[in-house]
């Protein structure tokens, strides 16, 4: 036993400046954005297999990809689960804003910057998809 006197547990402080009792920013997007990625690229690999899933070879590496997608959407919902309660999106809102770095941004310009990539990608199993129908299967 030590001489020294005990002090009591520093205050807890979160990086969120709006929690309140445990519940935290969270990621911030909508649910709609997360599913909109999602369906995304699952139109692309379906797109990429209908028009090149004819060997073992391609398969094996579409399926290879479709499992590292597979992993990033799980490790995010995981990430999610464990965390706990979150506050809503801010674009929830009918008027709502996300505060970014660069200043706020509203619903459509966060649509369209988080799923520029994804649709693009999902355009281009479309493409390979309709190319390959053209050529005839």
């Amino acid at each position: 036993m030590s001489d020294r006197p005990v002090l009591p547990a520093p205050a807890y402080r979160s990086n969120d400046p709006y929690e309140t009792s445990g519940v935290q920013a969270g990621f911030q997007l909508p649910r709609s954005a997360w599913r909109a990625m999602f369906a995304c690229y699952a139109i692309f690999f379906l797109g990429i297999f209908a028009a090149t899933g004819r060997d073992a070879a391609s398969v094996m590496m579409l399926v290879i990809s479709g499992l590292y997608m597979l992993m990033f959407f799980g490790t995010a919902k995981l990430l999610h689960a464990q965390k706990g309660a979150e506050h809503d999106s801010p674009l929830d809102r009918s008027d709502g804003l996300l505060e970014t770095w660069t200043g706020p941004m509203d619903r459509r310009s966060v649509a369209a910057q988080i799923l520029a990539v994804p649709a693009g990608f999902a355009f281009l199993g479309v493409t390979f998809f309709i190319a390959r129908a053209a050529a005839g299967f």
